[in-house]
């Protein structure tokens, strides 16, 4: 699975790809820091999924998920948070899922773990 990773927080950033990068399977393709970045590389990439911050700056949570999902393939998208509290906000504003920044890893793993074997049970991505 071709993922690309969206916060404004370096920090952040950095955890999750060396999260994902022992994660066979899951290869991050991408990072952005703002909106405008994240959709340039998600226009210039095949990606298969897209793990944002919900406060990603430069554009509104719904309007940047309508817009990751107008890209072909059309990539899941999944938004992370502090703020358990947004999570139906963001669900109705089109996310495929919400995680907790407060999340263990391992939850979050598994969660995109099941996106993964979806899509590879559907043929929907590239990666092995």
């Amino acid at each position: 699975m071709r993922i690309i990773l969206a916060d404004p927080n370096q920090k952040t950033l950095w955890a999750l790809k060396t999260v994902l990068d022992e994660e066979r399977g899951m290869e991050v393709i991408g990072e952005a820091e703002d909106a405008q970045q994240l959709l340039g590389v998600a226009e210039m990439s095949s990606v298969d999924l897209v793990l944002l911050d919900r406060w990603l700056p430069g554009a509104e949570i719904a309007d940047l998920i309508a817009g990751l999902h107008a890209l072909e393939p059309r990539p899941i998208v999944v938004v992370m948070s502090y703020d358990t509290e947004d999570s139906r906000f963001i669900l109705k504003s089109g996310a495929d899922a919400f995680l907790s920044k407060g999340d263990q890893p391992d939850w979050i793993l598994g969660v995109l773990r099941r996106y993964a074997n979806r899509m590879s049970s559907t043929g929907k991505t590239g990666s092995s």
